[in-house]
């Protein structure tokens, strides 16, 4: 049985989340300081630990120092949890060598997917600190084709995509919502992500959010919309979208786009 420590100063967000790790076959152990927490990762050696950034007693990358300096917790992954929307704190996350950063509120499957996703990493000997890749150097270090995700409510035109993506070379896998989407995007670690904005479960715009948010690495998205709406190219752009393409869309100039992403 995996041993999950959550460090996390709001009862009523710890009890939630121990209750549905315990649900998940997880060991539970709850802190809710800095000094509570070190005595419980010494004494019990967790195989994760989830750990709130703004925390009594010392905040979280403090904490995660401390926690470096310890033998029994120097290679324990850390997954930071915060309810900021800093977009700065993804840099220092990976400067403090943690594994990931989800952001509150929780998506309770999203975060149990990054959760088992970082433990199966572990278990596999996976690098607990690297640091961000590129684009262009995940595709140097893998082997076999580029992964994609496809994120679209509409089932036809996600298998046409699919089709398509599959003879230009790319591994596709498909989501069909945004929760869906997102969990496919931190269990497959794919190279980049296409992506509706108009889907059940979370328009795509916060669905990109919640991506980059829980994968290590940023991702390129492209956005596809059947919308005219200026604001949506403009709100794409402030998310760092790679294109943006407006249905119907020409395959062969999305393919090209992927391509030029990915280099």
């Amino acid at each position: 049985m995996k041993t999950i420590l959550i460090i996390e100063d709001d009862q009523k967000t710890a009890m939630a989340l121990s209750l549905r790790f315990k649900a998940h076959g997880y060991a539970i152990w709850v802190a809710e300081d800095a000094l509570s927490a070190i005595n419980l990762a010494v004494r019990q050696q967790p195989d994760l630990i989830l750990l709130d950034i703004a925390l009594p007693g010392g905040n979280g990358f403090f904490l995660a120092e401390h926690f470096r300096t310890l033998p029994e917790t120097r290679d324990t992954p850390l997954l930071f949890a915060t309810g900021s929307s800093d977009p700065e704190l993804r840099s220092k996350v990976v400067a403090a060598g943690a594994a990931g950063l989800v952001r509150k509120p929780y998506q309770t499957e999203t975060l149990l997917a990054v959760v088992e996703h970082l433990l199966k990493s572990q278990e596999l000997g996976g690098d607990r600190a690297a640091a961000p890749d590129t684009p262009s150097e995940q595709n140097n270090k893998r082997s076999g084709p580029r992964r994609l995700l496809i994120v679209e409510d509409d089932d036809k035109v996600a298998r046409a995509l699919a089709v398509r993506m599959r003879a230009a070379g790319f591994e596709t896998t498909v989501a069909s919502d945004g929760i869906a989407g997102v969990r496919s995007a931190v269990t497959t670690q794919p190279d980049a992500v296409v992506l509706d904005i108009s889907l059940p479960a979370g328009d795509g715009f916060l669905v990109a959010e919640r991506i980059q948010a829980h994968v290590p690495t940023r991702l390129p998205i492209i956005f596809l919309t059947a919308s005219k709406r200026p604001d949506f190219r403009k709100r794409a752009d402030q998310l760092g979208a790679v294109a943006f393409f407006e249905k119907p869309y020409d395959a062969d100039k999305l393919v090209s786009a992927l391509n030029k992403a990915l280099g």
